[in-house]
């Protein structure tokens, strides 16, 4: 096995870790204060400087393993730009590539890469939550036009986004994998409401709100793909994609932490010595190299499966989001232990990379659904051998 990167990809993490810490490492601390207009057009600025950079067109591409590359040096730098970064090109703009029709990927993507336009994913709904056979977002066929009407909950990038992608029941009779359509929904279509901007714990330059549809009329146009019925099959082939990008977030926040306690353990004294020198501090630093390197070489892993289409590559995207969720979660606590009471105390660096870490281990696909996943694939293999 070689775990080396390429020549191209070296080149693409440094071009692209020189780019983040001068452009926008700078104003990542800002987005954890500041008013929800001024968040928003912080944001905008920061999705069209990752277009000229061309990141989003990255996301948007097939490279899978460059795009968590270089995903990896802007999550280490700001967490909520990478994932309104990822909830525009991936969630949206990757589910057009895949899936949309000539005219839609004409219409949508040249936008997106150009970071024009902004794009957002709305599936989750607030009774249902996971339980998508639950949902009650539905469109209604008439006189040519489909009727959409619903709300979905927690959705990133709402206040920011043009355009949607709604998961809803076309026809509840057939059941989710043959009942539920993706629609290509505009901002400014007539019917649709973006509720107001929500309060998250992390994360906060990523806006997040709730849409309503009432009434929503689109022509055929808007079905992705141009067909109603396929929607539960193509979400779940974007999911691996969402949950690959997921994990590198998590390693990013780890990075992030690792090297925040790093700095902290070399200049802080005690005793007359660096406290990176107490084996209690050491072993902690060491702990987190570890979970961010291992987490890493799970996301280089699952990557490459779902590039080289294999089998096992949903399965590897669950297993990689599980570990480094929980593992984010883990080094953010170490870097509080580490910082002693300076980092529990609000605007440092910590504190904020703490609250980020947790949203990873509840989006799409909680830790028990992956665990439930990954042991359904398990025993499925053992069934069959």
């Amino acid at each position: 096995m070689d775990y080396e990167l390429s020549e191209g990809h070296r080149r693409l993490q440094a071009e692209m870790g020189k780019f983040c810490r001068e452009e926008i490492a700078p104003g990542a601390a800002l987005f954890d204060e500041a008013p929800p207009e001024e968040a928003a057009a912080r944001m905008r600025i920061n999705l069209k400087k990752l277009a000229g950079a061309g990141f989003l067109n990255l996301l948007l591409g097939e490279d899978l393993l460059g795009s968590c590359v270089a995903g990896e040096e802007l999550a280490r730098v700001c967490p909520s730009t990478y994932l309104a970064a990822v909830s525009s090109a991936t969630t949206f703009g990757r589910a057009v590539k895949r899936f949309g029709t000539d005219a839609q990927q004409e219409r949508y993507l040249p936008h997106l890469a150009a970071g024009e336009r902004i794009g957002a994913f709305g599936c989750t709904e607030r009774e249902a939550g996971s339980d998508l056979a639950g949902m009650q977002t539905a469109a209604e066929s008439k006189e040519g036009r489909w009727i959409l009407n619903g709300e979905k909950d927690l959705v990133t990038n709402a206040p920011l986004a043009d355009f949607f992608l709604v998961l809803a029941w076309t026809d509840r009779e057939a059941g989710l994998e043959r009942g539920t359509t993706l629609f290509l929904i505009d901002r400014e279509a007539t019917g649709v409401t973006i509720g107001r901007p929500l309060e998250t714990m992390g994360l906060r330059g990523a806006p997040t709100a709730g849409i309503r549809l009432e009434n929503c009329g689109v022509t055929d146009e808007a079905l992705l793909g141009g067909t109603a019925g396929a929607g539960w099959g193509r979400m779940q082939a974007l999911l691996e994609e969402i949950k690959l990008a997921l994990s590198v977030l998590c390693v990013g926040v780890g990075m992030a932490c690792m090297e925040e306690s790093t700095r902290h353990a070399k200049a802080k004294k005690a005793f007359g010595k660096p406290i990176g020198l107490f084996e209690g501090v050491g072993a902690k630093l060491a702990t987190m190299f570890t979970l961010n390197d291992i987490g890493r070489m799970m996301i280089g892993r699952a990557a490459w499966a779902m590039e080289q289409k294999e089998p096992e590559g949903p399965v590897l995207a669950s297993c990689a989001k599980l570990f480094t969720s929980e593992a984010a979660g883990r080094i953010a606590d170490l870097a509080m232990q580490v910082h002693g009471g300076h980092g529990y105390l609000k605007g440092a660096v910590v504190e904020r990379l703490y609250r980020d870490a947790r949203f990873a281990e509840l989006a799409y696909g909680t830790s028990e659904m992956q665990r439930a996943f990954i042991a359904k694939e398990s025993l499925d293999r053992f069934r069959a051998a």
